[in-house]
């Protein structure tokens, strides 16, 4: 069967996108015809004059319903030549990989291909489809007809295996759909265990040198977190944590560099790479030997780096860190979230000690790899004792940083996290609204958690500590954020 694949406005231009890459290997092991349209890299790279729109600090304006219409309205022309495109690609089915800031032009392109060719199976899926309510909302437009609830390979070839057998859209688990008007959710699908059997990612489609990085390809290790933070959202999308083999993700990069000549850094797209060490260690030994033995025959081995998203944790010593380094690793990034220890216990985010933290940060950061660092702001529970500890780890490791990351939703509480499921437990009022919560006492509300991100950015800066572009976003909407929480806050007291 014929499967187009589609990103839209707003993503990355970093690399091609990882997710689309996999599942048109998948579709083309299953002897599928896939097209992929990157819309995103194309409207980025063909817009001239109105370059801010694509800032990082300023991708939350593409979750707005006025500005994604203006926008719209401003590439009209545009939005129906790559509605042409795709339905010239004569594609039965049509998956969207969706996220926050591409869904509202995700629905436009998908209203505009059905009113052209109401036949056309449209499926949404992405990590924006995860939670319930947002799976349910999209499943519920008229445009959409599928939306893929977890992992994509498996159920997008079944979804195919039955329409090809019956001419309908039928039960799946993973899905909801759509029979007679009624929404249908078939559950959530058992994960992919043996990552191993998976294809390596296809990224034949992507002209990697339109991207800002082309010598990079993203690539992964693991899907999911063993670990238990009460404020997660990882395990409502990927359930289970499961690792690739070392020797597997080896075999990929070595797969990736031969097709790509000038390709020699990856960024992993794992929430964490470092939870099953051992794995870890196997793929850092086959890289280091490829480095010393293989260079001859692709010089790029030699520049072998990556980079990736790892947990503060024992066995992170200063001999495996150095491995790491020997093997290409030029940053890592840590969710250290607070440093105070009874906050990260409350997070239940071990380790909870303060100077296991602070050791594997100094250690990284000796050995030679960039150490950045996340964290948040008035967890439940979090006093302005424990805010000052943060501070005060702050100042003590200030030389240790390549850069903080804080976080500009300050501290969410998203739907289907244990920290949402037992809100009593934590002093939660008003959990339905993911940003805009406070506790029974009346003391962590937004504003001021806004204001102690605020402090913490002041303080990094006064101490030459690079911020994340997430910062100045903050900086620069802090009035629009403060006038949508008391919008939010009237309308709630007038219920």
């Amino acid at each position: 069967m014929k499967v187009s694949l589609v990103l839209c406005p707003n993503w990355g231009t970093e690399t091609p996108h990882l997710g689309i890459a996999l599942l048109a290997a998948n579709l083309r092991r299953h002897n599928h015809d896939v097209r992929v349209f990157d819309l995103n890299i194309r409207v980025q790279r063909g817009i001239q004059g109105n370059r801010d729109i694509w800032k990082t600090e300023d991708d939350r304006q593409w979750t707005k319903a006025a500005f994604t219409a203006d926008f719209i309205g401003e590439k009209n022309a545009t939005i129906d030549l790559f509605v042409e495109n795709i339905l010239a690609s004569d594609a039965q089915i049509i998956g969207f990989s969706v996220y926050s800031s591409t869904y509202l032009i995700s629905l436009e392109l998908a209203r505009r291909i059905k009113r052209k060719d109401s036949s056309k199976i449209i499926v949404f899926g992405g990590q924006f489809c995860y939670p319930k309510t947002n799976a349910e909302t999209l499943a519920g437009y008229e445009c959409v007809d599928i939306v893929v609830t977890g992992e994509g390979e498996d159920v997008l070839i079944e979804i195919i295996d039955k329409f090809e057998a019956t001419k309908k859209i039928d039960f799946c688990t993973g899905i909801i759909f759509k029979d007679n008007g009624n929404l249908v959710n078939c559950g959530f699908r058992e994960p992919i265990m043996n990552l191993d059997d998976l294809p390596f990612a296809d990224f034949s489609d992507f002209t990697l040198s339109i991207y800002d990085n082309p010598s990079q390809l993203p690539v992964f290790l693991s899907r999911g977190c063993p670990y238990t933070c009460v404020f997660c959202s990882t395990k409502l999308f990927w359930m289970r944590y499961r690792a690739m083999s070392g020797k597997r993700v080896f075999k990929e990069i070595e797969y990736q560099m031969s097709k790509y000549k000038d390709v020699y850094f990856f960024s992993f797209n794992d929430h964490v790479v470092n939870a099953d060490m051992r794995n870890l260690s196997v793929l850092c030994d086959l890289i280091i030997d490829a480095k010393s033995k293989r260079k001859q025959d692709n010089p790029n081995w030699e520049k072998v780096s990556w980079r990736g998203a790892a947990v503060l944790r024992d066995g992170m010593t200063m001999d495996f860190l150095k491995k790491m380094k020997d093997a290409g690793c030029v940053e890592l990034e840590y969710g250290a979230e607070s440093g105070s220890p009874r906050v990260r216990k409350l997070m239940k985010k071990s380790p909870y000690e303060g100077d296991i933290l602070e050791q594997v940060i100094r250690d990284t950061c000796a050995v030679g790899i960039g150490a950045r660092v996340n964290f948040m702001f008035g967890f439940p529970g979090e006093t302005e004792e424990d805010f000052r500890e943060t501070l005060d780890f702050l100042k003590r490791n200030k030389d240790y940083f390549s850069q903080v990351h804080p976080s500009e939703s300050f501290c969410c509480v998203d739907q289907g996290t244990y920290l949402f499921e037992h809100p009593e437990e934590f002093g939660v009022i008003n959990r339905y609204s993911p940003l805009f919560w406070h506790t029974s006492d009346g003391k962590n509300t937004y504003p001021e958690r806004l204001r102690r991100h605020q402090v913490f950015c002041e303080l990094a800066e006064s101490l030459n500590i690079p911020l994340s572009p997430g910062a100045s976003r903050i900086k620069q909407h802090k009035d629009d954020l403060l006038r949508e929480y008391d919008s939010y806050r009237i309308s709630r007291e007038g219920q």
